[in-house]
């Protein structure tokens, strides 16, 4: 099977009217991470942007199950909340 990064063009909610998108960039597969960049949105307003690095140590062999693209959008998650604390 194929494998394509995900893409998460539908916004994710963060917390009420705060919430994320994010597209692929580039994947360093020596350190074993990827790389995405997320759009922080307060209701309609974009408010800010993120280069989100991402370890993929968790992913195994097969990165076409639906747990990888979830555990990415997990993390991916993580990294946009930890924005909106600064």
């Amino acid at each position: 099977m194929e494998f394509s990064w995900p893409e998460f063009a539908r916004n994710e909610t963060i917390n009420g009217e705060r919430s994320w998108t994010a597209a692929f960039d580039s994947y360093d597969q020596y350190r074993e991470l990827c790389y995405y960049l997320v759009k922080i949105f307060d209701g309609d307003r974009p408010v800010g942007e993120v280069r989100a690095e991402v370890g993929t140590e968790f992913a195994g062999d097969d990165w076409t199950t639906p747990a990888f693209e979830s555990e990415l959008r997990e993390r991916i998650a993580q990294v946009a909340a930890a924005r909106l604390e600064l």
